[in-house]
This record gives structure tokens, sequence and C-alpha cells, in this order.
């Protein structure tokens, strides 16, 4: 009888992670603005090559910051990616990334009122990556998965 109650119960928390995992990933058109693109060409000042989210920190030449918010360090390493990223991306490597600008607190919590804190405005996540010494580059499928804009 402990035996069925322990295995329902570990049955319950596997649904209910899997379930909020599933709920972060399809949520991200409400934290990430598709329809906007920009591009940013600096330095790598630090990764954090970490789950559920690689951190690329890279300073322009003016100084400015911006945080790149892109795949986790076990789907990079599943897909082939995290070593040769790795290697291509040491503290001080001059790069570009082309993504998709993060919203305002204030249009994320119009889906999630609940949502706790501000945002980084320079935060992005990226369709495209690349070394601007042409060595190494990497893009997200074609298709990305995102809805289409309005007005496309």
């Amino acid at each position: 009888m402990k035996r069925n109650i322990a295995l329902c119960l570990g049955l319950a928390l596997w649904i209910s992670a899997a379930a909020s995992s599933a709920l972060a990933h399809h949520s991200h058109p409400y934290f990430y603005d598709s329809c906007k693109s920009v591009t940013v060409e600096g330095r790598v000042n630090s990764v954090q090559w970490k789950d559920p989210h690689t951190l690329i920190e890279v300073k322009l030449d003016d100084g400015t910051a911006y945080s790149v918010d892109w795949a986790g360090l076990s789907a990079l390493t599943r897909d082939g990616i995290a070593g040769p990223a790795q290697a291509a991306l040491p503290f001080g490597a001059r790069i570009a990334v082309t993504g998709n600008p993060i919203r305002t607190a204030a249009q994320i919590r119009e889906h999630f009122p609940d949502f706790p804190s501000e945002v980084n405005s320079k935060t992005i996540d990226p369709m495209r990556i690349r070394r601007l010494d042409g060595s190494w580059s990497w893009s997200m499928r074609a298709d990305g998965g995102m809805p289409p804009c309005p007005g496309k």
C-alpha cells in the first residue's frame, strides 16, 4: 500500500514538473517580442553554461551590456552545439547577436499577473550568434516555432 502511494506521489510530482516546463516553453511569445528583432555587436564579457538557460553577457564598444538568454546547456549538448560554442565564445571574443528583445514587465503581466520582477530591457533571445571573424556561427532553425506576427 505504501509503495502504491509513493508511486502515485512520484507520478504526480513528475506530471507537475513536466507541465510547468511545458508552460514555460510555450509562454515564450509572452516574454520576448518575436515580431521585433535587434542586433548587437560587442565582446563576450562572460558566459554561464547552465540549465535552464545559458546566459551570455555581451559588452558593446560604448560599455552597454546585453544579456543573451540562450538555450540550456543540456539542450546545447544534446544538439552538439555546446563544445564548439564553448570554444568559440571565450572572454573577449567579438560577436554579433541577432534576436528578439524582451518585453516590458507590464507587457508580461498582461498574461502573467503575478509576474513578480522587473526585467532587464537589454535582454535578447537569440536567433543567431556569430563570431565577427567568421570562424563560428549558430542559427535557430528557420521556422523557430513562433507564431506569425500580426499583419504578416
